[in-house]
């Protein structure tokens, strides 16, 4: 089975002239969003108002053979993790990056190379750097906007339960099923009732397009909320879906999870803190 993940990536394109007026050691890049499609890195999306939507040299569905750095030799990205491709992309400002790439639906004898100066990244400054919490550390506390009646809350609100933290976006395509899957949970897992908060934090821009999401696909069995770029860093979120078991004490016990059900069965075994008996 092919695991989709999207990650934000700002590949900024921009004129040389204009390198001066930012730092060479301030990180940059170019703006799309990614995806692994099988063994190849391509174009999920491309981020509207950027200047690599208006150069229009790259496209959603265009693979991403090989990057290379100013005149160096390309590294081939071929059976390359997202991961591993992210620190290949991104760069000092005013530095070029060339991509070798292949139009969707075409082969490989139509690649072709692009080169991007490298700009200021602001989109992917509200990213975290991939290092996902382990195991036993403690989960951050960070602030949520319920987008029930937009009340600001914290994940200590549910102190003493035990927490799936789902972290999606609407345009993230391998989120939905992923959204969907837990809208099922609750009537699946009945003994989770009281014990078990599912909480499905969405980490677009502005909640509007969440909440509009949420309503047409009836999904009102998660804790839906809100969460800015403090809370996407505090977990280390640099691509989405990205989901953590929290157990009742507070700390991390798992981090995207294969098998979560089994997860949170495991941790309703184990006795409730004291004074939260359930």
């Amino acid at each position: 089975m092919r695991t989709l993940k999207y990650l934000a990536l700002v590949l900024w394109l921009t004129a040389t002239a204009h390198a001066a007026e930012v730092p060479s050691d301030k990180t940059a890049g170019v703006g799309v969003v990614l995806g692994v499609d099988g063994q190849h890195i391509v174009v999920r999306r491309i981020l509207p108002d950027s200047p690599a939507a208006a150069q229009k040299s790259i496209h959603v569905g265009d693979k991403i053979l090989a990057v290379a750095q100013e005149r160096e030799a390309p590294v081939q990205l071929q059976g390359v993790k997202l991961a591993q491709a992210v620190p290949l992309l991104r760069g000092a400002f005013g530095t070029t990056v060339r991509l070798t790439i292949v139009p969707a639906g075409e082969d490989d004898s139509q690649a072709r190379v692009v080169s991007f100066v490298r700009g200021e990244l602001k989109a992917v400054a509200g990213w975290g750097d991939g290092v996902l919490l382990t195991n036993g550390m403690k989960a951050p506390d960070i602030e949520m906007v319920w987008l029930l009646n937009g009340r600001l809350e914290r994940l200590s609100n549910h102190a003493g339960k035990i927490i799936v933290l789902e972290f999606w976006a609407t345009w993230c395509g391998p989120c939905q099923p992923k959204m969907a899957e837990l809208q099922r949970y609750a009537d699946k897992y009945r003994d989770w009732n009281g014990k078990v908060v599912l909480i499905a934090a969405n980490v677009e821009d502005s909640a509007d397009a969440a909440t509009t999401d949420l309503k047409r696909n009836g999904w009102n069995e998660t804790h839906n909320v809100w969460v800015g770029a403090d809370a996407i860093k505090a977990y280390h979120v640099d691509a989405i879906p990205t989901a953590y078991v929290i157990d009742r004490h507070g700390r991390i016990v798992a981090a995207n999870p294969v098998n979560l059900p089994e997860i949170v069965k495991g941790q309703l075994e184990r006795p409730a803190p004291e004074g939260k008996s359930q």
